[in-house]
């Protein structure tokens, strides 16, 4: 079974114990370029507006934060640009079978 958003999100802010990823990171997660696509033109590049909305959803959960420019950006509130992701400090571990 294909590996759900949410659950790539998760699974990359642990990895990364702190450190940020990009929304992109993501999206590529999700749907790899694959060798036959034209650059500029990769599949995944669809999911980038769909990693931005579940990263907001999982902020408002406390599950990980959106950096801009290095600073936490309230998820409430409509957040334009280059972001990064990660794990907010103290947020359970992501399991799985749980979330």
């Amino acid at each position: 079974m294909a590996e759900s958003l949410k659950h790539v999100i998760l699974r990359l802010a642990e990895e990364r114990a702190g450190a940020t990823f990009s929304p992109t990171e993501a999206a590529m997660a999700l749907r790899p370029p694959r060798p036959d696509e034209v650059k500029g033109e990769e599949k995944w590049r669809g999911f980038l507006r769909h990693v931005r909305a579940e990263a907001k959803g999982l902020a408002r959960q406390g599950r990980i934060d959106i950096l801009r420019r290095g600073e936490p950006q309230d998820p409430s509130k409509p957040i334009k640009g280059l972001i990064q992701l990660r794990k907010t400090p103290g947020s359970p571990p992501f399991d799985p079978d749980e979330d």
